[in-house]
C-alpha cells in the first residue's frame, strides 16, 4: 500500500498524543548517523509546536545536534508512522538528556498489514489451551500473536479441524485471556510430535479487543528491552 500524508494538525496532535500516552517505541534517524536509535516521545505541545524525545545513546557523537533534521519512526496499530523534525536543543528531563524538536508539518502513514504480529520467544512463560465442543482440552505453545489471531504448536494427535470454532485460554507473563477462535489452517509435518495451527479470533467484545491489543503492546516493549540489553 502506498504512503499517505497526514497534514491536518488536529489529527497529527491526536496521533502524537497517542504515541506518547502508550509509550510506543520511536526510532530516530539522523542523516549523519549509521542507523536509527531507539527513543520515546516524552512530551508534546501543540501550542508551542514542540516535541520532547528521550535522547539517543550516541547523543555526543555529533549525529544529533541542534539544527539537524531527524526522521522519527514508530508503529501504531499495525501501521508505520514517520515524520521529519528539527532538533531545537538538548536539555535535561527528569535527570535524563532529552531532545527538544520542532512540531512536524506532516506525518506519513503506511499500513504494513492488517494486523501486526509479534513473536512469542521460547523463553517466555506462556500457555495455550484450546477446548472443543465436548470440553476436551488441547494444550499448545504460542509462536506468534496479533490482534487478529495466533500461530501455535499443538500435539499432532489433536482432533481439531480447519474451520472449527473453539474456545481458547491464553496466558502470557501472568496475563490470562479467554477468547473464542476459529481454526484457519493445520499443517502436520511428516515427523515430530507437533503440528502447526493458525487461528483467528472470532466475535471479540470491545473489552476483549482492548485487552488483547494492550497485551501485544506489552510483549513488544518487553522484547525491545531484551534486545536493547543484549546489544549494549
Amino acid at each position: 500500500m502506498s504512503d499517505t500524508g497526514i497534514s491536518d494538525q488536529e489529527q497529527i496532535a491526536t496521533l502524537l498524543g497517542s504515541i506518547q500516552r502508550h509509550q510506543l517505541l520511536v526510532h530516530l534517524l539522523s542523516a549523519s548517523a549509521s542507523g536509527p536509535e531507539p527513543s520515546m516521545l516524552l512530551a508534546g505541545s501543540f501550542r508551542r509546536r514542540q516535541l520532547l524525545f528521550d535522547a539517543p545513546r550516541n547523543l555526543h557523537a555529533g549525529a544529533y545536534q541542534p539544527g539537524q533534521v531527524v526522521t522519527a519512526m514508530t508503529v501504531k496499530d499495525g501501521a508505520e508512522l514517520r515524520f521529519d523534525t528539527e532538533i531545537l536543543g538538548i536539555e535535561d528531563y527528569r535527570g535524563y538528556p532529552a531532545l527538544r524538536t520542532s512540531w512536524p508539518r506532516q506525518l506519513i502513514h503506511h499500513q504494513r498489514r492488517k494486523a501486526f504480529r509479534v513473536r512469542i520467544g521460547k523463553d517466555r512463560s506462556s500457555r495455550l489451551d484450546l477446548y472443543d465442543d465436548d470440553g476436551n482440552r488441547v494444550r499448545g505453545r504460542l509462536l506468534d500473536l496479533s490482534a487478529s489471531g495466533f500461530g501455535a504448536l499443538i500435539e499432532r494427535s489433536a482432533s481439531l479441524r480447519a474451520g472449527e470454532e473453539v474456545a481458547s485460554a491464553l496466558e502470557i507473563g501472568g496475563i490470562t485471556l479467554d477468547l473464542p477462535v476459529k481454526v484457519r489452517d493445520l499443517k502436520t509435518p511428516p515427523l515430530g510430535r507437533f503440528m502447526r495451527i493458525g487461528a483467528a479470533f472470532s466475535g471479540l467484545t470491545p473489552q476483549q479487543q482492548t485487552q488483547l491489543e494492550k497485551l501485544i503492546r506489552t510483549i513488544e516493549r518487553q522484547a525491545i528491552r531484551v534486545d536493547g540489553a543484549s546489544s549494549s
